[in-house]
């Protein structure tokens, strides 16, 4: 119990950090060229551990051929380590987690596009509005007594955007999001 609570006092100030210095302009992002995939299966084989004890399945659609993106390594593996563990947590127990990775295109761009979908609660019209905000109290609650600090979403977002990047959700209410 200890151990637990000294964990997530850590994480609340990692995170208050990180965000004070997102705010602030401070944090210094290296863009290069990241290869994903190594990091979606390091996040993904983390988060299945995690997810074991509630007994999800995770399903990882994903490429061979590597993909590369423009972006700062470590902010990157936040982003894919926070999306995930949302999903373990407000998963309800023996339910399905599903990652994709893939190419989408918008005109003539292309972009390496990776979402997180879950059978969760869903969000609601109001949720959606505040999903992305700092400390946002959504009707979700973690499923199996995990600790949500409201923070994590507001710094993936600011994350992506820092790297010229777009997140969003779809979502309806009792059934699931993405």
């Amino acid at each position: 119990l200890k151990r637990r609570s000294a964990n997530r006092k850590m994480s609340l100030k990692k995170q208050l950090l990180n965000m004070n210095m997102i705010d602030e302009g401070k944090l210094n992002l290296t863009l290069e060229a990241v290869e994903v995939n190594p990091i979606v299966n390091a996040s993904c084989a983390d988060a299945e551990a995690l997810a074991r004890p509630k007994n999800l399945a995770f399903h990882v659609n994903k490429p061979n051929e590597p993909y590369y993106i423009l972006a700062d390594q470590s902010a990157y593996m936040q982003i894919i380590e926070n999306l995930l563990s949302n999903a373990v947590k407000y998963s309800p127990l023996s339910k399905n987690i599903w990652t994709d990775l893939n190419i989408i295109t918008k005109g003539e761009q292309e972009y390496v596009c990776f979402s997180v979908r879950d059978e969760g609660i869903g969000l609601t019209d109001d949720d959606k509005k505040r999903l992305f905000g700092k400390f946002a109290r959504l009707s979700a609650r973690p499923t199996g007594g995990e600790h949500s600090t409201g923070l994590g979403l507001s710094i993936v977002k600011k994350l992506v955007e820092a790297m010229n990047g777009e997140i969003w959700c779809e979502s309806e209410h009792r059934k699931g999001a993405t």
